[in-house]
């Protein structure tokens, strides 16, 4: 299928995020921002929905948005700009959450698995519905790991986007791993 030339100058899907972006801002051009969103739009809300509800993560990916099209600094090229945007929302939602009064910091002793009763959390057979219930009785850091290393951040890109050293990230995604496995393991 031949594309119209018009079109092919706009839609490039080899282009990296970072040239998108340095275009961006250099042009202030929409159709770049626009296949900047095409590339990260679904996994940034599957990510804030993951640690929130819906009507939270909308708000959050569009003020994530409003936000990348603010930053017009052209001195702070974005190595990874993936990372950047995935540290806009993140530190958007950790806002909303302490708006809200709902951030706690869970100050848990790694060492030990939690505790639930998975009998009135889990009533569904459905494998997804029982790691779903799974994932989100994780304390809020081993989650969202766990998460971002789905999303395919490595862990050094997760210690980045967390302030948090690289060990940290290890041992929050073993955690995680532990709890989820000692959960799911639990029910069967």
């Amino acid at each position: 299928m031949q594309l119209p030339s018009m079109i092919k100058g706009w839609y490039n899907p080899n282009a990296s995020p970072e040239v998108l972006l340095t275009n961006y801002r250099a042009t202030g051009k929409n159709k770049y921002l626009s296949l900047l969103v095409a590339q990260f739009n679904l996994s940034l809300y599957h990510y804030v929905l993951s640690q929130s509800n819906k009507e939270i993560a909308e708000d959050i990916v569009q003020t994530t948005w409003l936000k990348v099209m603010q930053t017009q600094q052209q001195n702070s090229v974005q190595t990874n700009v993936k990372s950047w945007i995935f540290t806009i929302a993140r530190n958007s939602l950790i806002d909303e959450f302490r708006r809200q009064k709902k951030w706690k910091i869970q100050l848990l002793d790694e060492n030990k698995m939690l505790t639930v009763n998975l009998e009135k959390s889990i009533q569904s057979a459905d494998r997804l519905t029982q790691f779903n219930a799974a994932l989100e009785q994780l304390p809020f850091l081993q989650r969202e790991a766990f998460i971002f290393q789905q999303e395919g951040f490595s862990v050094s890109d997760i210690s980045t986007l967390t302030n948090d050293s690289f060990e940290t990230i290890k041992s929050r995604l073993r955690y995680a791993r532990n709890n989820l496995s000692h959960l799911l393991g639990s029910q069967s």
